[in-house]
């Protein structure tokens, strides 16, 4: 069907408008100034539409007269011009060239005027109510009530701005004012046009527009156009059946089910041949879109589905397809192709099942089309009848339309259906409900690719099977198309069609088939049968059936070959059809033949007695590089050839093209190969036939191929000479003994070089020669300075053909050559022997001139400050020199040798400054009242050792003592000490530490002794006094000063007189170690005499028992390094009783 045409196919020629229209960039701009800008705008013009033809029809539920959306039309008015002004809100480039905040900065107010550009022109509107995101607009001079206008605004918020915009994403908001301009004003009185959305404006603002005469209509208006202001945003390209679907699921979606809306949906389902993917402003068409959209927001994922295809810049089916490929969690699977995804829809739009992809659950269709429910798509045909095989008329399908078929009151034999469509591209779909869990499964029909028909075969129908739908649609290559535009590559406005019929009868009896007759032949002639002919017959007491052949080759039962192909049968007559089998190799073969239904279900099979066949010779087939060669070149030789067996559909095809297996060749010469690819090498001239026979895997050999080929030896050689891979090609210039390795590689015959004869002749008297001696080594001995020239001459001779090749050597004497070249150290006032620097390797050296840059003494040894150092050269072979000074010193050598040659060479020898040697005298260690005095006799030897600087570190002082010669110095404290002299001379260079070490005696410590008793009333206590007793300290001494008591009398010892003789703790008596009085004593160790343990400390007490003289002994320790100690004793007596 083709629908109506426009009034003027072209509406860029005649109806398009560039108008020049004032507007004001913001209300603010507006009250500040009035300044006119002239914005250049692409706004359309309705002048010559026809809202009937033209116009889409709005979804209202009382409406006495049509009211039509203009969108579509000043649509296809800008796309027709190229897009012009078009802006993309939501591509990244225009994102990212504005701020990422929205500033609302243009806002409209209650009160601001505006010059607004319609499609009909500019009018002069004023802002009377504001909402969060709109600014509603109405014509000057044009009154509205306010409770319209707060229903409005109210209505605009609540349902139509939140709704749409959930499922066809957010605003844009190219003007910053945050808000949807709705411009109501005076357009075609009541009916006719009921509002537009002008995409042409959308590069400068937000705008939907609306006839104040309609208002009673205004919320589908403005849900239907705002649908189409947000799709336009964001994919201004797609087709207009998913926009203008998408347009009237907006308007269901924010208020529901309307009459206009049912008429819509049912005026596609009453005939869904129509087509889904063509727009062609047909009122099914608008149904069709809504359908299809609101199933794929169904399966899925709802609002964020629509978001995400209406964002999707891929526009139809491929658009739908990407969706499908990436679908949201929660979706239900319908296929990823919208081959399968329309095949799950015609199945829902068809029984609105609550399984799966099989129904809808955001609408619920009815059985039977009215204006109070929306419908499913109604039958193209039904049977529950099956005496005789039912048939369809003759019906008519769009490209993307579809048609449904019900079948049911089956008997439990299969149900074989059929459609016979007049074009190719026709798809079907077959859905059977169980008859015990009333669940649903869908399984794709098979399209028979020769003549384009769709089958199908649903078994236990009327059993396990209780009802069954078909749906066939065609997919016709031309899909989504916009009847006035070329997306879809038609320019005439015609769409695809076809005509289709549908049959359907149940199978009673079961296809069979049958191996009629084998017929067995030799087809490679040599006398025994290799091949077959198997006739088979099929019959099918259906109406039209496609059965899939297998055809099956046993030896020995195992499966050796198989052929599948189709073959249609039906009507109860038999289909003949011939395969021919021909085996890899000879036995026995039996042949099975089975059937099976479109569903794959095996239907029948038959198999044959076992034939003896013999194996088909296979068939060589050669190539040989060249007819003509040369001997000892090689030569190429390629096998080939096949094996053909197996099943072939006609005579002389195989299923099978094998390689032989084995490769036997004659070569000519006795020589043979089973080489596939053999080289090989002919030595002798001659005529050459070569052979190839090859066998299969059967074991059978085939005939033989020949291929002849002439040998002979007609070239020379040609000589090369190369060294070191470069090829010398008149004169090589060498040293003497100069040994170089020659090459002849390079030489090419046909004969490998191998078995060539090499003569080198040298030219000096000597020659070497060999077969296979391309390589050889030679050296001159005799040179010159300007060079000897020797003829080097090689022969090469292949037996046949002798070439010779000559070149010339020139040899050089060799200049004496630098053996040394390290740089020399030595000191000051030290004779050095020069080394051999030059050395001649073919002669000798006969002059040497050594010349040195500052004089240098030459006597060989001796060296002093005053010896001579005024020689500045020398001809002799290894001198030995001394130098004075210090410093980097250059020499220069020129060498001669006996053929005249010179060599130069500079050698640089390090001269270092002799260190300075300190030297002093030790003395004897001594003690601490001991005065030394060190005097220094060091001396520079290759300098003035009276300039000599001098530094004395001694090891108790914390400063060192420069620049004297003489010191002396008294260590106050014993131990061990260390004298070092480091002297320096004139150039700076320190001498090497001169180092003594003294040992200071300790003096010993003094022990001192003090006795007393305690008495109380001239009594001696045998007891420690006790703290504030009044005690008298008695004294018992004797003449010789020692002590005289009595038994059992309390002694006090005090040895805190004792002090270390040190001269640090002399006069000092404390004996705290802590106290700067300390006296130096660490330990008092007293032995009383009496076998009584020793007792340590500075006062300590004792008393004795028994009568008798004891010696007491005081042992003090200091505190130098270990501790030294000393000792003391006084005589005790102890009186006896009288």
């Amino acid at each position: 069907m083709s629908g109506p045409e426009c009034s003027d196919s072209s509406f860029a020629a005649t109806f398009l408008a560039l108008l020049m229209v004032v507007t004001s960039l913001s209300p603010l701009a507006m009250a500040e100034e009035n300044v006119d800008d002239d914005l250049e705008m692409f706004v359309g013009d309705l002048s010559g539409f026809d809202p009937i033809t033209e116009g889409k029809e709005y979804l209202f539920t009382e409406s006495q007269v049509g009211i039509y959306s203009a969108t579509g039309f000043l649509k296809s008015q800008w796309r027709s011009d190229g897009y012009p002004d078009l802006t993309l809100p939501f591509s990244e480039s225009y994102i990212n060239s504005r701020s990422s905040t929205r500033s609302c900065e243009n806002a409209w107010s209650v009160g601001d005027t505006d010059d607004v550009t319609t499609a009909g022109g500019s009018i002069a509107a004023t802002v009377q109510k504001v909402s969060s995101n709109s600014a509603i607009f109405v014509e000057d001079g044009q009154v509205i009530p306010s409770t319209t206008l707060n229903d409005i605004a109210s209505t605009w918020e609540s349902t139509i701005f939140p709704t749409v915009t959930s499922y066809f994403g957010s605003a844009p908001d190219v003007d910053n004012t945050c808000q949807i301009e709705i411009v109501i004003f005076s357009i075609d009185g009541g009916g006719g046009i009921g509002g537009y959305f002008v995409p042409g404006l959308s590069s400068s603002k937000e705008s939907l527009f609306m006839d104040i005469d309609d208002l009673s209509w205004r919320n589908t208006i403005l849900a239907h156009e705002f649908q189409h202001l947000l799709h336009n945003a964001r994919d201004p390209f797609e087709y207009i059946w998913i926009d203008e679907g998408a347009a009237d699921m907006a308007a269901y979606l924010c208020f529901g089910v309307t009459s206009s809306l049912t008429g819509h949906a049912n005026a596609w389902s009453e005939n869904s041949n129509m087509s889904v993917r063509w727009w062609n402003q047909r009122i099914a068409d608008y149904g069709a879109g809504f359908l299809f959209l609101m199933y794929l927001s169904d399966k899925l994922g709802g609002a964020s589905a629509i978001s995400a295809l209406v964002a999707d810049t891929d526009i139809g089916g491929k658009g739908i397809e990407d969706l499908a490929t990436n679908p949201l969690p929660g979706s239900t699977p319908i296929g990823t192709t919208m081959s399968d995804i329309f095949a799950n829809f015609t199945m829902a739009v068809s029984i609105d099942s609550g399984q799966g992809a099989f129904g809808f659950s955001n609408l619920d269709l009815s059985t039977g089309c009215t204006a109070a429910f929306v419908c499913k798509a109604q039958m193209s045909g039904f049977n529950d009848q099956w005496v005789n095989p039912w048939t369809s008329p003759l019906q008519e399908l769009e490209g993307w339309g579809m048609r449904a078929y019900k079948f049911n009151q089956g008997s439990g034999a299969p149900l074989n259906v059929m459609v016979q469509p007049s074009e190719f591209g026709f798809e079907g779909a077959l859905l059977a409900k169980d008859s015990s869990t009333g669940s649903w499964s869908m399984s794709r029909m098979r399209v028979d690719p020769v003549t384009g028909s769709v089958t199908g075969l649903i078994h236990d129908f009327g059993t396990d099977v209780d009802e069954v739908w078909m749906t066939t649609w065609y997919e016709s290559a031309v899909d989504d198309c916009d009847y006035n535009y070329a997306t879809c590559g038609i320019t005439s406005g015609s769409y695809p069609t076809a005509t289709v019929t549908v049959q359907a009868m149940l199978v009673t009896d079961p296809a069979e088939v049958s191996i009629e007759s084998i017929y067995d032949f030799d087809r490679d002639s040599d006398g025994l049968s290799d091949s077959v002919q198997i006739d088979l017959g099929v019959v099918s007491n259906s109406f039209f059936e496609v059965l899939e052949v297998t055809v099956e080759a046993f030896s020995n039962n195992s499966l050796i070959d198989t052929k599948v192909f189709s073959l249609t049968a039906g009507n109860s007559v038999s289909t003949e059809k011939s395969v021919w089998f021909t085996p890899p190799y000879s036995g026995q073969w039996t042949f099975g033949v089975s059937i099976n239904d479109v569903t794959s279900e095996l239907v029948d099979q038959a198999f044959s007695l076992p034939t003896d066949l013999t194996n088909l010779k296979p068939v060589a087939s050669m190539s040989v590089s060249t007819n003509s060669t040369q001997t000892w070149l090689p030569v190429n030789m390629f096998g080939s050839g096949y094996d053909e067996w197996g099943f072939g559909m006609e005579n002389g095809s195989f299923s099978m093209n094998e390689t032989p297996i084995a490769y036997y060749w004659d070569l000519g010469n006795n020589v043979s190969s089973t080489l596939k690819n053999p080289i090989h090498q002919y030595v002798e001239p001659g005529v050459y036939p070569i052979v190839l026979t090859v066998m299969d895997q059967g074991g059978y050999f085939s005939e033989s191929q020949t291929w002849t080929v002439i040998v002979e030896d007609t070239s020379d050689p040609i000589p090369e000479i190369s060294v070191e891979g470069v090829v010398v090609s008149e004169e090589l210039v060498l040293l003497t003994n100069q040994q170089i390795m020659f090459s002849a590689l390079g030489t090419t015959d046909n004969l490998p070089l191998e078995e060539l004869y090499f003569e080198w002749n040298w030219g000096d008297g000597e020659i070497q020669s060999g077969i296979g001696l391309y390589e050889s080594s030679h050296s001159w001995v005799d040179g010159s300075a300007e060079g000897i020239v020797y003829t080097l001459s090689l022969l090469v001779s292949d037996g046949i053909h002798d070439v010779e090749h000559t070149i010339f050597i020139k040899i050089l004497n060799r200049v004496p050559q630098q053996i040394y070249d390290s740089p020399l150290q030595t000191y000051t006032l030290t004779p050095l022997t020069l080394p051999s620097v030059f050395t001649d390797s073919d002669g000798m050296i006969v002059d040497y001139d050594w010349s040195f840059e500052e004089g240098v003494n030459l006597d060989g040894g001796g060296m002093t400050m005053t010896s001579d150092y005024s020689q500045t050269s020398s001809d002799e072979a290894n001198p030995t020199v001394g130098w004075l000074t210090p410093g980097m010193k250059n020499i220069s050598l020129t060498v001669t040798d006996d053929d005249g040659n010179s060599t130069f060479a500079i050698l640089r020898v390090n001269v270092i400054n002799q260190r300075p040697v300190a030297v002093f005298s030790r003395p004897a260690d001594g003690n601490v009242d001991t005065t030394y005095t060190f005097t220094s006799y060091s001396f520079d030897p290759d300098g003035d050792s009276s300039q000599l600087s001098t530094l004395w570190t001694i090891s108790d002082l914390d400063d060192p003592i420069e620049n004297v010669s003489s010191v002396s110095h008294t260590f106050m404290d014993p131990g061990l000490y260390t004298v070092t002299l480091t002297v320096t001379d004139v150039l700076g260079l320190e001498s090497a530490r001169k180092s003594y070490t003294l040992r200071i005696e300790n003096p010993l410590p003094v022990p001192e002794i003090d006795f007393s008793c305690p008495s109380v009333d001239d009594i001696i206590l045998d007891r420690e006094p006790e703290e504030g007793e009044q005690v008298i300290w008695q004294v018992p001494q004797t003449e010789q000063g020692g002590a005289f008591v009595s038994p059992g009398s309390l002694m006090k010892f005090d040895g805190s007189s004792s002090y270390d003789s040190d001269p640090a703790f002399v006069g000092k008596s404390s004996v705290d170690p802590n106290s700067e009085d300390w006296n130096g004593i660490t330990r008092w160790i007293w032995d009383f005499g009496d076998a009584t343990p020793q007792v340590e400390g500075a006062v300590v007490w004792h008393q004795y028992s028994i009568p008798g003289t004891y010696i007491v002994t005081l042992t003090v320790v200091d505190g130098f390094e270990g501790g030294e100690t000393n000792s003391t004793n006084i005589l005790v007596l102890v009186s006896r009783t009288p």
